[in-house]
């Protein structure tokens, strides 16, 4: 049985044609749900009802921690390819309903058998998504099936090992639309998947440069207000994740090892080895506030059949930042935040609304707290000057937060951004300042990202600009096409000219025609082809032909190489 579980805001459902014979008579109407834990169920070939009990107890434990009794059972078959049949699958799904109502949870479930419209909004805290895998085999069974496979993988030959791990992944590229990342990606030569590392991508040179100029971009505003860098390891010990609650709440999402006999996670997120940091000597309130940001690579479970190209992936980059502050420091550090998100968005051209959610009916922390923090981010937003909508209730048990929902060129919406005030982590882990009164004081602490995951934010650049990125971003931002070899050398010339600005530039010296090579240039999405023959040679110039196909003839290269540097310091998104 897998199951992809999210705590949700709301989910609305409303059947709209039966899948299966037989589908469940029900009445055709839109149903709304708030406030609840979702389980998109999908029913395995070997499940029992006693695995479907055992998920709905692992829910109702889960649920204990977010103060939440309302689950909703979402038939979902596309998380596998090993369903079970339909009349199997209903009668476990109705055994876990009455399962649930026996435990006393508040139990709904979506009709069995049809095609469904819905939409969801799923809550920003770190809790909010997991995946879970159930096994109906007891463990001679597990023993035997390992067994089985053990012996099947003596039995492959080194060939058919390789060729079975070398596969590339299965969706080819044809068969996606053509402004998806996951086929310009490949078309652009930025990244791949392989079977090796199922969700882990593959970031290519062409791919390595785009990530490298955004993190290059957020580390220069970053550094204007005074972030400090840090990096923390891939691998912590238990007891961290013990302290932080991961352990006993998250751990079906993260990836384990075992080093000199002791439990260690691979970090799903970056906040307690962060934390170690700051513990790692006595800080006084003249050291606050604390800006520590981080690019850290991440790792969190996922089921299979959500995987999806860069949007949602097993392993990514974070560009996280942890602020440690005290409480009257929270309005200028949370605008600071706002102004810096704001000016690194509207560089990509991006449109967002910010959300502003406050504390939920079950939360954590006294009064005083919640009302010291949500003003100082109602400050901060109203100081900023930017409209906002207020979202009342809907903040983390742990603190309230604002959330950046940027929109693409297709319409759509993106929630990339988020500043979440936290107030567990500092109990937890006992981080603490000395005060100007020489006693020891709590820290207010701030969780924040800005692209949120890096790849993530990439897949969205690509389909955003369909590939067509700003020069900056470029990763060939010119290419030389002499028209013949005697205009080689001049190319290779005016190629060293570029080079020496920092400008990233190739050049084609091959046989093909000048048509194809002006093609392979736009296929490239290349910012701009400078074409060079005898009259260019001649007059010491060069023909500038952008993306677009606007062509300009005899451009001095000392100019086309000035307003191209310009253009690349600006970042501007005019080519």
């Amino acid at each position: 049985m897998k199951i992809l579980q999210l705590h949700s805001d709301y989910i609305e459902y409303n059947p709209v044609k039966k899948e299966t014979k037989n589908a469940e008579d029900v009445e055709i109407k839109p149903v709304k749900l708030e406030d609840i834990v979702v389980l998109f169920t999908c029913i395995e070939s070997e499940d029992t009802s006693d695995v479907g009990k055992r998920a709905i107890d692992d829910a109702k434990e889960f649920m204990k921690n977010l103060k939440v009794n309302k689950i909703l059972l979402y038939p979902y078959a596309h998380l596998s390819n090993d369903l079970a049949s339909p009349d199997k699958a209903l009668g476990i799904l109705k055994s876990m309903e009455d399962y649930g109502k026996e435990l006393g949870i508040d139990t709904f479930r979506a009709p069995f058998g049809w095609a469904k419209q819905f939409s969801i909004s799923v809550k920003g805290h770190p809790l909010a998504e997991q995946s879970r895998n159930y096994s109906s085999q007891n463990n001679q069974a597990s023993a035997q099936s390992k067994a089985v496979v053990e012996k099947e993988k003596k039995e492959l030959s080194i060939e058919q090992k390789r060729d079975k791990i070398f596969q590339k992944s299965k969706m080819t590229s044809e068969e996606l639309p053509e402004n998806d990342h996951r086929r310009l990606g490949q078309q652009l030569d930025l990244f791949s998947f392989h079977q090796c590392a199922p969700g882990m991508p593959f970031f290519h040179n062409n791919g390595m440069i785009v990530l490298n100029e955004l993190m290059g971009f957020l580390r220069e505003e970053q550094r204007k207000t005074e972030y400090t860098e840090v990096r923390t390891p891939l691998i912590l010990n238990r007891v961290l994740w013990e302290i932080s609650g991961h352990w006993d709440k998250y751990r079906e999402n993260m990836y384990f090892t075992v080093i000199d006999e002791g439990d260690y996670g691979i970090k799903p997120m970056n906040c307690p080895g962060g934390i170690m940091i700051f513990k790692n000597d006595i800080k006084s309130y003249r050291d606050l506030p604390l800006r520590a940001a981080e690019f850290g690579l991440v790792h969190r479970h996922e089921l299979s059949g959500v995987l999806s190209g860069l949007f949602r992936v097993r392993s990514f980059t974070q560009d996280d930042a942890h602020i440690y502050m005290t409480e009257k420091q929270i309005k200028n550090e949370i605008l600071g935040v706002i102004k810096l998100i704001d000016k690194f968005y509207k560089t990509f051209g991006f449109e967002y609304k910010l959300e502003l959610s406050t504390r939920p009916e079950k939360s954590i922390g006294t009064d005083e707290q919640w009302i010291a923090a949500e003003k100082g981010l109602k400050d901060a937003l109203e100081a900023s000057g930017l409209e906002y909508v207020l979202n009342p209730g809907d903040g983390a048990f742990y603190g309230p937060k604002i959330d950046f929902h940027v929109k693409d060129a297709m319409g759509r919406t993106w929630q990339c951004g988020t500043i979440q005030l936290d107030m567990t982590m500092p109990e937890k882990f006992d981080i603490n300042y000395v005060g100007e009164d020489n006693k020891s004081h709590k820290v207010v602490m701030i969780h924040r990202t800005v692209m949120g995951s890096l790849e993530r934010f990439m897949g969205i650049l690509v389909e955003h600009f369909e590939g067509k990125f700003p020069v900056w971003l470029a990763p060939t931002q010119v290419i030389l096409v002499p028209i013949s070899e005697k205009n080689n050398k001049y190319a290779s010339k005016i190629k060293e000219n570029l080079e020496k600005r920092g400008i990233r530039v190739s050049i084609d010296l091959s046989s093909n025609t000048m048509d194809y090579k002006i093609r392979d240039a736009q296929l490239k999405k290349i910012p701009y082809m400078v074409v060079v023959g005898d009259k260019e040679e001649e007059d010491n110039t060069i023909s500038v032909r952008n993306r677009e196909g606007k062509v300009t003839h005899k451009v001095k290269a000392t100019e086309f190489i000035k307003n191209l540097k310009k253009r690349i310091e600006n970042k501007s998104l005019e080519v």
